[in-house]
């Protein structure tokens, strides 16, 4: 029997996120799981020079990520509401790898992310942050299509008219 006691969810705090929130509030629900709401500020800010002289970037850092804190507190606000209990949380680096290793740390049981669907050649420059969750992480990763994707696809890929079905 399959126990999910910690669910992670990924957010780039875009509206594309939020079909992961539904499916791990749901999961939550069902399992009385704690909910984590994990944002990864994709590049650190570097250190910058001032008088020849390099200022500290992990004060830098720390003021980006407490920034981002405050942003995820307003997107949890402004999009998700007070139903759904959430612990937020920021993390800097590569987001693959936060992810990979926040789940570690907390000791998760299940990641839910939403995809953007990125197709062709945007995908192969840009990549995937859950294609490579996928591949790097050793625990059960559900990825969620948002609706407004799926219709979107359903609409321009009408698979029906290209296998010349009634």
């Amino acid at each position: 029997m399959i126990f999910l006691r910690k669910i992670l969810i990924t957010t780039d705090m875009s509206e594309f996120s939020l079909a992961a929130m539904e499916y791990a509030a749901s999961l939550g629900l069902l399992y009385a799981a704690r909910l984590y709401l994990l944002h990864v500020l994709e590049h650190a800010p570097a250190g910058t020079k001032r008088y020849g002289r390099e200022v500290d970037s992990r004060a830098q850092q720390q003021r980006a990520e407490e920034r981002a804190a405050r942003e995820l507190e307003d997107f949890v606000m402004n999009k998700v509401g007070s139903d759904v209990r959430l612990v937020p949380v920021v993390r800097s680096g590569s987001p693959p790898e936060a992810i990979k290793q926040f789940t570690e740390e907390e000791g998760i049981d299940l990641i839910v992310m939403a995809t953007h669907g990125r197709t062709g050649l945007r995908h192969i420059l840009m990549g995937s942050v859950a294609e490579k969750v996928v591949r790097i992480s050793n625990i059960p990763v559900l990825t969620v299509k948002p609706r407004p994707l799926r219709e979107a696809i359903l609409e321009n890929e009408d698979i029906e008219s290209e296998l010349h079905l009634p």
